[in-house]
């Protein structure tokens, strides 16, 4: 049936010409017939210590079809080797391009016909290695040998060409073979499975996860891992996470087998190379947690961060973990403390991690004991004008360190530059945009002497504002305060603050009545200023403002509580994670405790 689906996946490419000779690389051999004794060259063979001295053995190997058979594998494997570990004075093009080399493949060929499929998977890793074209006449002939023999390829041979072919170029046979792999697995799933073999069952978990495979196959293996509970080494503990971040869909089956992981992970972590775990730290960031919260496990991520400060691996790898940190918004003190450490060499880092530097101290809002010297590093290397950086954000958080350049502001806002930065027309950049011209309006009118945000960004950062219709908090202000027309709800300011809503208390810390509201438009923030009276604005926002880890306010939205405080309205942020973990019955004394806590305060 595989053959059956093979040929007719070839067929589809018959006027395809696949088969191209070694020729296009390589010269013809020299016929060199050697006098020595065949076993002195096999001894040879084995002491050389350059990739050079095999292929400068090989003319005198004799060429009979018995010392064929001898030498062609282990010359092969020997020349594999030894460029490998990096004992070969020529590079792998110059070994392809070697006439001694064009004659060793012309020997696999002949040979091939008796090789048993692991020679041949063999034949074609080193061949894949060297950089031998798809198209090659050798590369083709160990293709169609393994077309032939399908129906010989285990479990392992199916992980093994799979990363082999990946390899290679797209041709008609390649494609085929892509094909036949994943039902071939289907097919002896049930009955060559090995569930005592940790490594197998990583190694398909990692083939299925990136492979169109059925429901059953893929539980298969699941299961079977998950069985072994927390008895997996660390490579392979991260190697099945790495898979696990690879499926499309997760099932719920697949939970426990994912938890036995970031357990093994959690107690293990130091045992892994940085790369490995810098690599598979993406992959579980990329997913969305939105739709995966599975992925976000608090224990493994801390104990990422952790490795940096272990290990000691430097800045720049300190900013490869905090980068993918800064995506969830995941806080971990220690880690920027060993990056604090790390201020004279600020300088050194590329714009990308001056970036990634100013979001991990600003989302953290939090200034290590050598803050001013870390920050005096930053302002000198903030300047980054490339036109693919998130710019609003990146000054916004820059601001939110109290690190002002007004020459990088000044370009940004620029009208010309800023029409064309705000083309792409993404409603963030609107937000973002709105948020930074109050900042500079309110709370550094008396640096900044460049331009503002032109008048209908604000306006359109206002509209979009208005149309959220979520109040949470409205009808239990509502209840605490004496009713609704004591509380003022979707408060536009002059600068393009809109604010949940705002209740006025007069000098006795009474809620006044709100005045009659506009028939149409928003309500006003100045319409709500009477003499004498407090205003307080309470300011329901999102989870994405805080932290993932701990109730702590990033800095650009600390931010943003300062600009409104600027327009001498008290603020109350009620953080989302506070209010859904209150009971019922608290919620209400929690309101009236905040708000009028605010209200008693001197300004």
């Amino acid at each position: 049936m595989l053959r059956n689906t093979i040929y007719r996946v070839l067929a589809l490419h018959r006027n395809v010409n696949s088969t191209y000779g070694l020729a296009k690389y390589c010269t013809a051999g020299r016929d060199i017939v050697s006098s020595d004794p065949a076993s002195s060259h096999f001894g040879l063979l084995k002491s050389a210590t350059d990739a050079k001295e095999v292929l400068d053995l090989l003319p005198a190997i004799s060429r009979t079809k018995e010392d064929r058979h001898v030498y062609t594998l282990p010359a092969l494997k020997t020349l594999f080797e030894l460029h490998k570990n990096g004992k070969s004075t020529l590079r792998s093009d110059q070994i392809v391009r070697h006439p001694q080399f064009a004659e060793l493949c012309q020997h696999v060929r002949h040979e091939s016909r008796t090789f048993q499929m692991n020679d041949i998977t063999e034949c074609l890793k080193i061949l894949t290695f060297f950089g031998v074209h798809t198209n090659s006449e050798i590369i083709t002939v160990l293709l169609q040998l393994i077309r032939h023999q399908i129906n010989d390829v285990t479990l392992d041979h199916i992980v093994f060409l799979s990363f082999i072919l990946k390899k290679l170029d797209r041709t008609p046979l390649v494609e085929a073979l892509q094909i036949a792999l994943p039902m071939l697995l289907q097919v002896q799933i049930g009955y060559k499975l090995d569930h005592e073999n940790v490594q197998q069952l990583v190694d398909l978990l990692e083939f299925v996860s990136l492979h169109r495979v059925n429901d059953r196959t893929a539980m298969n293996i699941v299961s079977s891992l998950t069985l072994h509970g927390t008895n997996l080494s660390p490579e392979q503990a991260i190697n099945a996470l790495k898979a696990l971040a690879s499926f499309r869909t997760f099932q719920p089956q697949y939970s426990k087998l994912l938890q036995n992981v970031f357990e093994v992970l959690e107690h293990q972590i130091d045992q892994l190379p940085f790369k490995m775990l810098d690599y598979v730290l993406k992959k579980v960031l990329d997913k969305n947690l939105e739709h995966f919260p599975m992925f976000y496990h608090e224990p493994f991520l801390k104990r990422c961060a952790q490795y940096v400060i272990d290990k000691d691996i430097g800045l720049l790898n300190a900013l490869y973990v905090l980068k993918k940190l800064n995506k969830i918004s995941f806080l971990y003190i220690p880690l920027l403390d060993y990056i604090a450490a790390h201020a004279n060499n600020i300088s050194l880092v590329p714009t990308s991690g001056i970036i990634t530097i100013v979001a991990g101290f600003s989302n953290a809002n939090y200034k290590p004991t050598n803050w001013e010297m870390v920050k005096q590093e930053i302002a000198r290397n903030t300047t980054i004008t490339h036109p693919a950086i998130p710019w609003i954000r990146y000054n916004l958080e820059l601001l939110s360190l109290d690190i002002f350049n007004e020459q990088l502001i000044t370009h940004w806002l620029d009208p010309k530059s800023l029409e064309l930065s705000m083309a792409r027309n993404v409603l963030v950049d609107y937000l973002q945009l709105s948020e930074l011209g109050q900042t500079l309006k309110l709370l550094y009118a008396d640096k900044y002497n460049g331009p503002y945000p032109a008048k209908h960004f604000v306006d359109k950062s206002v509209t979009l504002t208005l149309q959220n219709n979520e109040n949470p908090l409205l009808k239990p202000l509502e209840f605490a305060f004496g009713g609704e027309e004591y509380i003022s709800t979707k408060v536009v300011s002059d600068h393009g603050h809109v604010i949940d809503h705002i209740i006025a208390f007069d000098s006795t810390g009474t809620p006044v009545a709100k005045p009659t509201a506009p028939a149409e438009g928003p309500v006003l923030l100045e319409s709500l200023r009477r003499p004498g009276h407090v205003l307080i604005a309470i300011i329901y926002l999102p989870r994405s403002c805080y932290a993932i880890n701990v109730n702590r306010l990033r800095g650009r939205f600390n931010l943003y509580l300062k600009t409104i405080e600027a327009m001498d309205v008290r603020t109350v942020s009620v953080s989302p994670y506070v209010w859904t973990n209150l009971p019922e019955a608290e919620r209400i004394p929690f309101l009236q405790r905040e708000v009028q806590q605010r209200a008693h305060q001197n300004p």
